[in-house]
């Protein structure tokens, strides 16, 4: 998979050298199988400045028993008495229709991805030649699969919600193992997860233990906890979009509008322009404020040639546009050469060489 490798690892590279934090827009199953709602949420999360548009593929039957009761979340946003099977059978998108929200994705200048949920549609997606797979954390311990993905080379995005260490260990060698490029998202899978539980810190420990990339997949309910972890070294953001929270389906309540999606692409972007410079320098636009506000060596008495200078009429006041204080020591002792008024900097030129 050599070709494979060093186009994947372009986007790779692409994701993790990016001036700005590279947000990807989580449609997932937020279209409710309707195509041309998810057309209109690709386009509204390119108009909304993400860099990527994802998706979800998943044949039903092949991962999900009918008999799997509804998480929490899930209960908590339907009350249609539907099963998590029927509700999630109903977003299922074929091959032929992922091929068209491609297409539309890329007409519109937008980085199309999918997370695939069982081996069927994981082939699917390598086959349409993604650059990249994103892998849902519910997968982190489908060893099988996750083998499968590392073996084709093309880079995996991967979550790693609901695992502990050994289990993001074990799921990362396996990537490692292959030489297959790997993105590592920290990940709290609740919707919405609390801020306390962000741990978003865990980003540290990944880049330490992996030497990988790392991003954040939040589902906290605001952006605080996504700026911290760009603060932290996180590439790559993403979050649940929708068109609108009041939408039916079970992940509308924890997903982010366009506007939102705007304000998160700009806070991010603001935030990784704050990190700056680690080394501490006086920036540019201090030059003035440094004039105005320093102080400088000043004439406390009007001085005359022949005086000597001391402790006694040397003042400490702005402005800093004379000479820097650290010259007080030098200059005690020695003897103008020319007068200076009163409140006026004392300048090198003002005295005996």
């Amino acid at each position: 998979m050599d070709n494979g490798s060093a186009m994947t690892q372009t986007y790779i590279d692409k994701i993790s050298t990016a001036t700005d934090p590279y947000v990807i827009a989580e449609v997932g199953i937020n279209h409710n199988g309707d195509l041309a709602l998810a057309h209109e949420m690709i386009a509204a999360a390119k108009e909304s400045g993400a860099h990527a548009v994802k998706f979800q593929n998943f044949i039903c039957d092949e991962y999900l028993s009918p008999v799997a009761p509804k998480a929490g979340y899930q209960a908590n946003a339907d009350d249609s008495g539907k099963s998590q099977y029927e509700l999630i059978k109903a977003c299922e998108i074929n091959a032929d229709d992922t091929v068209a929200l491609r297409a539309y994705a890329e007409e519109l200048d937008i980085d199309f991805l999918s997370t695939p949920f069982e081996r069927t549609s994981l082939h699917m997606l390598l086959d349409m030649g993604l650059d990249a797979i994103k892998v849902s954390s519910c997968n982190l311990t489908n060893y099988p699969f996750l083998q499968d993905l590392a073996n084709s080379g093309v880079p995996a995005l991967l979550s790693s919600g609901m695992g502990d260490l050994a289990e993001v260990i074990r799921a990362v060698e396996i990537f490692k193992a292959c030489g297959s490029p790997l993105l590592l998202f920290q990940c709290t899978s609740n919707y919405p997860s609390k801020i306390e539980n962000a741990n978003v810190t865990v980003i540290d420990a990944y880049k330490t233990l992996f030497d990988v990339p790392v991003g954040f997949s939040d589902h906290t309910p605001d952006n605080t906890a996504a700026i911290v972890a760009v603060a932290r070294g996180a590439v790559c953001v993403e979050k649940h979009f929708t068109l609108s929270r009041d939408l039916p389906g079970i992940d509308q309540k924890a997903s982010i509008e366009p506007s939102e999606l705007a304000e998160l692409v700009r806070v991010l972007a603001d935030a990784r322009r704050a990190l700056g410079n680690p080394l501490k320098i006086r920036t540019g636009e201090e030059d003035d404020t440094s004039a105005a506000l320093r102080r400088s060596l000043i004439a406390d008495i009007d001085l005359q040639p022949g005086d000597v200078l001391s402790l006694e009429n040397i003042a400490i006041k702005r402005p800093g546009t004379g000479l820097p204080v650290h010259f007080l020591d030098q200059l005690v002792g020695r003897t103008l050469t020319r007068a200076v008024k009163k409140n006026n900097p004392l300048s090198l030129d003002d005295f005996l060489s």
